[in-house]
């Protein structure tokens, strides 16, 4: 296999399908979601990029063993001024970006401005506006505020399908409120009769909830409209929590740097979702305008190590957590007796997913 599969992959095809049947046949989504990855591969870089995420808080309400709110910790924290929020807002909208996601290390719902930020979004003709949560900051009235705002995709992290798994992962979280939120985002939408938001439920696929997959997409098929399930990625914490079957053996050209840029909360812009330690700045959004920092050296040198698949030789890309930046296999037993070794022995693999070229040679395994 070349590229990395997802468990459902099918399904999924179809969800994306369905979601657009129920947006009305909107053509300027679909010609939006044709070029998500039309642009990477054709080396095109747009007068904007497609998505931009934007930071509210790196802070985070629970301390998940996959991430490092769990292992490292965050050692500085703080919110997004709401009037820098809508400058950014304002020049993603006169730029002609398609989305914005309202979030990248911490918890969304951490900051009260959430829901005016969402609505603003809309008002300035943001396409699709988004967050990723873990869906435990809310009320009833929040949820519905959230909705009234206009939001478009509320992608849900869960990870685990019975209260057991799931609060060992998720640490600090709490299982009935999180089945009663998720349940009254579906219910508020229902009752308004509206198709959105999208509820996206996805799950992080390690040892710990790797007999619960199954029960995970049956427990929310009536509710999502997407379900997602990905094998865990080093972020930090080393590579005993891998379940999976697959193995990185090359690298291939990452899509995100003509996709979309990340603004932090502090206005410090970086140009993909992966970079999670601040390495690769490539401007401040409080000086430099959106447009200027998209086209600017410092992205187009990011393409250039994409162009020229040089991504192991720049920090960023070499240990990155982005799939679509790897060639893919699946593992032969030899191989996959090689890293259960290593686990047992405490070897720790370096790279952000499991690579070819880093597991223990035992015999058999080059």
């Amino acid at each position: 296999m070349a590229q990395y599969q997802e468990r459902h992959a099918l399904r999924r095809k179809w969800n994306v399908i369905a979601e657009v049947l129920r947006r009305g046949l909107d053509f300027k989504f679909i010609w939006y979601r044709f070029r998500w990855n039309w642009v990477a591969d054709h080396d095109l870089v747009l007068d904007a990029p497609l998505n931009l995420d934007i930071e509210l808080t790196e802070a985070c309400n629970l301390a998940c063993v996959m991430c490092v709110h769990g292992t490292t910790g965050v050692p500085i924290t703080g919110r997004l001024d709401v009037k820098l929020g809508r400058k950014l807002l304002d020049q993603a909208a006169e730029m002609g970006v398609c989305s914005v996601k309202f979030n990248w290390r911490g918890e969304p719902a951490l900051h009260t401005g959430l829901e005016s930020l969402v609505a603003y979004a809309k008002k300035v003709g943001i396409m699709e506006v988004q967050i990723n949560t873990n869906g435990i900051p809310y009320t009833e009235k929040r949820i519905e505020k959230l909705i009234d705002a206009g939001i478009d995709r509320i992608i849900v992290s869960i990870d685990g399908a019975s209260k057991k798994s799931y609060e060992a992962i998720r640490v600090g979280s709490d299982w009935n409120r999180l089945i009663k939120n998720v349940k009254l985002i579906h219910e508020i939408r229902t009752s308004k009769g509206q198709a959105k938001p999208f509820i996206r439920i996805q799950m992080v696929h390690m040892k710990e909830n790797a007999h619960e997959v199954e029960q995970f997409v049956d427990m929310w098929k009536d509710i999502a409209d997407d379900i997602s399930i990905k094998d865990v990625s080093n972020r930090g914490q080393g590579s005993g929590l891998f379940a999976g079957n697959q193995i990185a053996t090359g690298r291939r050209r990452c899509n995100q740097p003509w996709q979309r840029m990340v603004v932090a909360r502090d206005g410090k812009v970086f140009p993909c979702c992966s970079d999670w330690d601040r390495s690769y700045e490539i401007g401040d959004a409080r000086e430099t305008s959106l447009t200027d920092i998209w086209h600017g050296r410092k992205m187009e040198d990011l393409r250039d190590i994409n162009r020229q698949a040089r991504l192991d030789e720049e920090d960023l890309c070499r240990n990155c957590i982005v799939e679509t930046s790897y060639e893919w296999r699946k593992m032969t037993a030899d191989e996959l007796a090689a890293h259960e070794h290593d686990k047992a022995a405490g070897v720790s693999d370096e790279g952000r997913f499991i690579r070819a070229d880093k597991i223990n040679a035992i015999g058999k395994v080059q």
